[in-house]
């Protein structure tokens, strides 16, 4: 290898680099249930959040996502409008059981820090379990939402049978956020399909 085609290689590692450090979404961790094979059909959407214009969004684009790709989802916003820490656990099932809903996805935010442009280091990950018991009881909490100017959170989605306790698909990913939120959601919902797709549970 020459100095030009050296200078070449280095040029396009730096490039790579650099478009991967300022990507929106990185992607941490992807864990499947390998006995699972059964594809998606009727999923409920789920973002635990206390902003409800960012549920409504994340709910909706998502479902229209998931449907785009021959998936019947449900918002959970039509069907739940009132989902809270108030909500009492029998309530939500009922409520998945009339609708015929085979699997909940929920995602919600489990960490965050505040970075400025003046730090170094990568986003430090707490010891937050990620798979933990069944969906009713996972979906509750809240996003975080103090206000920021640059920004590095993770969210956690997980994707849950009904009729089994834990979950049969976890997507741990790492989003800045620069602008508005709702732009962030736009940017993150299709690494989230395309993870779906990956793991064949959308076919």
């Amino acid at each position: 290898m020459n100095n030009y085609q050296r200078y070449g290689f280095f040029l396009c590692l730096l490039l790579v680099t650099l478009i991967t450090a300022c990507a929106p979404v990185k992607t941490l961790d992807v864990w499947q249930d390998e006995t699972y094979t059964k594809p998606l059909q009727k999923v409920l959407v789920i973002a635990i959040t206390h902003e409800g214009f960012i549920r409504n969004q994340f709910e909706n684009v998502l479902a229209d996502k998931l449907s785009a790709q021959g998936v019947h989802a449900i918002p959970s916003n039509k069907v739940l409008p009132q989902l809270d820490k108030n909500l009492d656990r029998e309530t939500v099932v009922a409520e998945v059981r009339k609708h015929g809903i085979d699997n909940v996805l929920v995602a919600r935010a489990i960490n965050r820090k505040q970075i400025t442009n003046h730090q170094y280091g990568g986003v430090y990950y707490g010891g937050t379990a990620v798979y933990d018991n069944g969906w009713h009881s996972y979906a509750y909490g809240s996003f975080y939402s103090r206000e920021y100017d640059t920004d590095y959170f993770t969210v956690a989605t997980k994707l849950f049978d009904i009729d089994q306790t834990h979950p049969i698909w976890t997507y741990l990913a790492q989003i800045k956020v620069t602008g508005a939120k709702q732009g962030t959601i736009n940017d993150f919902i299709p690494y989230l399909v395309e993870e779906l797709v990956k793991s064949k549970l959308i076919q």
